[in-house]
């Protein structure tokens, strides 16, 4: 039998809160690389993740782990073929926005896909996965569009912070793109956030829940999305480490480096595990922009960080203002929820 917890709404909601936590503080191991190749380290990631995944799947679930997948695959063919495949694209979608944010910059990039992700993530949710009944959509869009303001005042504050650090005579940053460059990554980011919704319709498509009573259990479910993450993580990290001639570099890298993929791997998929616990009792229309507040961590670990070190009140205030909105979207859906 597959491992499928009863849980009660309260538990759900705070799963999906706790995945929100995780996906928001694994990116913290990229400021601790330096030279490190950032493909190398997404490679780690993603192969802790496909071992993670089948192993705590084989302990849990044991023979059900296949037993569940022959058995969807024979019945509907589809929720295991597409749950692979947007194993893969989600990935693709990481690594292109990864590039854009090093080109024209997280304060610019951030808001546009942070934004995309709550909107197109949250529609497709309920299209694809459905909507349980007694759940609002007026009220998921209030709350999409108040973490979405969450979004942009957070980057908002960002920005104050960034200016006052200017003027004090700091040094700068030092990137630099021309008009060009800044529609060109403009593009490429939209196409990438739409990579990534790939997350959000195999979790609606392929994951049996409340409101989608077709599909995989959770963790037949995870150990094909791990497995086509790892796909799509060899296809695009692992062919730029080749044309780079990069590999000797990771595999010769020590585990005082290895470490943090690693830790990153199990926080990803760790929280995408729970997360799928609390989709099958709330929903993915639910469960989705709950994660979403991952945000929330961002900014918490740059205060964590020292990067709002020195900032006047104002940027505070703004920030907190962010934190507030951050708060008030989670709650409304944590209503719906009940």
């Amino acid at each position: 039998m597959n491992f499928n917890p009863e849980l009660s709404t309260g538990a759900a909601v705070f799963l999906s809160l706790l995945a929100a936590f995780f996906w928001g503080t694994w990116f913290i191991s990229l400021k601790y690389l330096g030279s490190y190749p950032v493909d190398g380290f997404y490679l780690t990631l993603f192969a802790t993740s496909l071992v993670f995944v089948w192993t705590v799947g084989i302990i849990l679930d044991q023979e059900a782990l296949l037993g569940n997948i022959r058995q969807v695959l024979a019945a509907d063919p589809t929720r295991v073929t597409i749950t692979l495949l947007c194993g893969v694209l989600y990935v693709i979608g990481i690594r292109v926005s990864l590039t854009v944010m090093q080109k024209i910059g997280l304060s610019l990039s951030q808001p546009i896909q942070a934004s995309i992700n709550i909107m197109v993530g949250t529609l497709v949710s309920g299209l694809v996965g459905g909507i349980p009944a007694g759940v609002s959509w007026l009220w998921i869009a209030v709350a999409c569009s108040l973490l979405i303001a969450a979004v942009v005042v957070s980057m908002i504050a960002g920005n104050m912070r960034s200016q006052v650090v200017v003027r004090s005579g700091e040094p700068a940053s030092d990137l630099r793109f021309t008009p060009r460059d800044l529609w060109k990554g403009l593009g490429l980011l939209v196409v990438s956030s739409g990579f990534v919704q790939a997350y959000t319709f195999g979790l609606s498509y392929g994951l049996r829940s409340i409101s989608q009573p077709v599909g995989l259990a959770v963790l037949p479910f995870m150990a094909l999305l791990a497995t086509g993450a790892f796909l799509g993580a060899l296809s695009t990290s692992g062919l730029l480490l080749s044309v780079r001639k990069q590999w000797r570099v990771v595999f010769c890298a020590p585990l005082s480096i290895h470490k943090f993929g690693i830790l990153s791997g199990l926080a990803h998929y760790g929280g995408n595990i729970i997360h799928a616990l609390a989709t099958v009792s709330l929903s993915s229309v639910i469960s989705w922009p709950l994660g979403v507040t991952m945000g929330l961590w961002t900014q918490f670990w740059g205060l964590v960080y020292g990067e709002f070190r020195g900032a006047p009140r104002r940027v505070y205030v703004v920030l907190f203002l962010g934190i507030a909105l951050y708060l008030s979207g989670a709650l409304i859906i944590a209503i719906q929820a009940r």
